[in-house]
């Protein structure tokens, strides 16, 4: 995807979410404590850390409060698909998600992962920078405001949701993800995965 269209594309969706603020109900702030409390219904899938050691299920640890706020919203508004998180998601109000946010947003980075699979990591670290990936995930893939956290990612789970953004299986906030995982080969995604889960 070109930068131009990331820019513009994120720029909109800022001017969206600042009106949302400016027109929206006054919100209690966020708490971590509560959160703790609230999110062990996500344990046994997450990890009591936020690092999850299920296949195929992502870490929250130090994820972006605004992106697992975002995501939450979505499998409650069923713009996401998964049976379990809808179901969790559906029981639970806006402060609970922001809690819960704010409590994986305070604990450690999941530790980097880089293997000994070199030329992989080096391929996936290029394809980062053709692909502009820092400019929504930032320059560590750390994650910012609502764009999640890629560093440390699992890799199953990183190789599985590009694979949904390619097909049309998982639709994303605004298609920004869509459009830059169209053109990405399976051996592309694997090899982004594998440098992601490098990065500290």
């Amino acid at each position: 995807m070109r930068l131009t269209e990331i820019f513009k594309t994120t720029q909109g969706l800022a001017v969206m979410l600042l009106s949302l603020v400016l027109s929206g109900p006054t919100w209690a702030a966020p708490d971590a404590v509560a959160g703790k409390l609230k999110a062990q219904l996500c344990v046994s899938c997450h990890g009591a850390e936020g690092i999850s050691s299920m296949a195929g299920t992502p870490h929250l640890a130090a994820q972006p409060p605004l992106s697992v706020f975002y995501q939450l919203i979505q499998f409650r508004n069923q713009q996401r698909k998964s049976d379990a998180m809808q179901a969790i998601a559906a029981n639970m109000s806006d402060q609970d998600m922001r809690d819960i946010a704010a409590w994986y947003a305070s604990l450690p980075a999941p530790p980097a992962h880089s293997g000994s699979e070199t030329a992989l990591l080096e391929r996936g670290q290029q394809i980062a920078q053709q692909q502009f990936c820092a400019s929504c995930h930032g320059a560590k893939l750390e994650g910012q405001k609502h764009v999640p956290r890629l560093a440390g990612q699992a890799s199953d789970y990183f190789t599985q949701q590009l694979k949904n953004f390619r097909s049309g299986e998982r639709a994303g906030m605004d298609g920004t993800m869509a459009s830059a995982a169209r053109s990405l080969t399976d051996e592309e995604i694997q090899a982004m995965a594998i440098y992601s889960r490098s990065l500290p």
